[in-house]
């Protein structure tokens, strides 16, 4: 079994099916004055983990409602990057951080660090 296998077997068996918005920013936009924002939404299955931060891990998100999630990154049509958004038990996290891990030269796991806001 390989890992990417493994992976995926295990947030399949054990995540939740989430939403999972995609922001981009795209060219300012001079009629409206703002910036434009493309937002594509998935439903995504991912492991959901909540997490209490201290001094030493993650000193900026003290006192903050944070989760980690698990992703595989088995057929992702995207790379999640930073303020996306994912509704979980109907609260919006937007991504704070994220790491890629790597077995046999690809991507097979995402853990996003998302926090309520």
């Amino acid at each position: 079994m390989s890992f990417q296998t493994a992976v995926t077997s295990a947030i399949t068996r054990h995540g939740l099916p989430l939403s999972y918005t995609s922001v981009t920013t795209g060219s300012y936009n001079v009629e409206t004055g703002t910036p434009g924002i493309t937002r594509v939404s998935y439903t995504l299955t991912m492991y959901p983990k909540h997490f209490i931060a201290n001094a030493y891990s993650y000193p900026a998100l003290i006192g903050k409602e944070s989760y980690m999630f698990y992703l595989s990154a088995a057929n992702l049509a995207f790379t999640p990057k930073m303020n996306d958004e994912i509704i979980h038990l109907g609260n919006t996290y937007r991504v704070q951080s994220y790491q890629s891990h790597m077995a046999n030269a690809s991507t097979v796991l995402y853990r996003i660090i998302a926090v309520r806001g």
